[in-house]
């Protein structure tokens, strides 16, 4: 029979727990409306800056415009063929946990980009609403079939620097499809990996990395509930210095999109290198033409590193918003969860009290009966 004390100490514990949980619910639940609220008042300084990007870029088709940062879609091919630079990851994840799977989600989701090796498809939009599913030769190339479906723009970036990889090598050995996309995987899960650098914002983010042998350049803790236009800022310098120079060809931010209370998820935003060739047919209804001053080339200079630094910032407050969202819920549910355990401790210590009662009305009766 159970002890009885043992099981009191048992509710006595879970209510405990309960206790904890609930007062994380209400705590995460008053956080969250300020961090929805900062949110919603950023939304449309993001939308403008868009708008903006849009129209200047439209105002640079037909002229001869050379800039580090911007490059067209054949040119991006080539040079991350030749394995010029490496790739840059910003992941946004939490500093703390007893969020349900909001990191798990996002590092999934992260693996996924970086370490893609053409195994699976899926279907992406850019971040203007178009397909960009661009070049399906250099995926036919690698696995010798036609792709069964449309893949993200970073896929597509990574299947091109990977591709190029292993024809190569199939050309020297002769090698087949089959070789072409075992060296392909090969190449992403060991060479692949040093040609990788990631800027963390979060704990859980840069330990996770960190235990699997990424290479680390920047890492902030203790902002993700509460981020600042600054650190954004702060990491778009890093970012274009890097770039400018040549070290790293392409940025990509990984974060987590917040759609309402219950519902966010994952997403990829690639930063850099600005594609003309989207703009172009995302600026091809835009028929208002502006006089610009000073000229549209010193605009784009100064306007491309706040237009950055905005987008690193929006992905910020959409991060901040699904934790903390994810941390009310899943502390709503311990707390009803805890609530249903103590529902059935409580059953189960009367149903041992209310036996071990029985058992000694069953000793009394048997007593007096045998000194009948």
């Amino acid at each position: 029979m159970a002890n009885l004390q043992h099981i009191r100490r048992r509710i006595k514990s879970v209510k405990n727990i309960q206790k904890i949980t609930n007062a994380m619910d209400m705590i995460a639940r008053s956080r969250f409306n300020a961090a929805r609220d900062a949110l919603l008042s950023n939304v449309p300084y993001v939308a403008k800056t868009k708008e903006i990007m849009r129209r200047v870029m439209s105002q640079m088709r037909g002229q001869e415009y050379e800039h580090p940062f911007i490059k067209t879609r054949d040119e991006l091919i080539a040079e991350q063929q030749e394995g010029a630079g490496k790739f840059l990851f910003i992941v946004i994840a939490s500093d703390k946990g007893l969020a349900g799977s909001f990191a798990s989600n996002v590092f999934k989701s992260a693996h996924d980009t970086i370490e893609y090796d053409g195994t699976e498809a899926s279907t992406s939009l850019d971040d203007d609403g178009d397909d960009e599913n661009f070049h399906k030769k250099n995926f036919d190339a690698l696995k010798g079939i036609k792709p069964a479906g449309k893949r993200t723009p970073k896929q597509q970036r990574q299947m091109s620097a990977t591709g190029s990889v292993a024809k190569a090598m199939a050309h020297q050995g002769g090698a087949d499809s089959r070789t072409n996309v075992s060296v392909a995987r090969e190449y992403n899960d060991a060479a692949y990996i040093d040609g990788i650098e990631l800027i963390t914002v979060g704990r859980k983010a840069t330990t996770h990395f960190k235990q699997r042998g990424y290479h680390i350049i920047k890492s902030y803790h203790g902002i993700s509930e509460r981020p600042q236009y600054k650190y954004a800022k702060e990491i778009t310098d890093l970012v274009m210095e890097r770039f400018a120079s040549g070290e790293i060809i392409d940025v990509t931010l990984i974060y987590t999109q917040f759609k309402s209370a219950i519902s966010c998820m994952p997403d990829d935003v690639t930063l850099l290198p600005i594609v003309t060739d989207d703009y172009a047919k995302a600026s091809a209804n835009l028929k208002e033409e502006y006089i610009y001053e000073p000229d549209v080339v010193s605009l784009l200079d100064k306007f491309m590193p706040r237009r950055i630094a905005t987008r690193i910032y929006g992905a910020m407050l959409h991060s901040a918003a699904s934790e903390l969202s994810s941390r009310m819920n899943a502390m709503s549910n311990a707390t009803d969860n805890a609530q249903e355990l103590v529902g059935r401790l409580n059953l189960f210590y009367n149903k041992v009290r209310q036996a071990g009662i029985t058992n000694e009305i069953n000793e009394i009766v048997g007593g007096a009966n045998a000194l009948e």
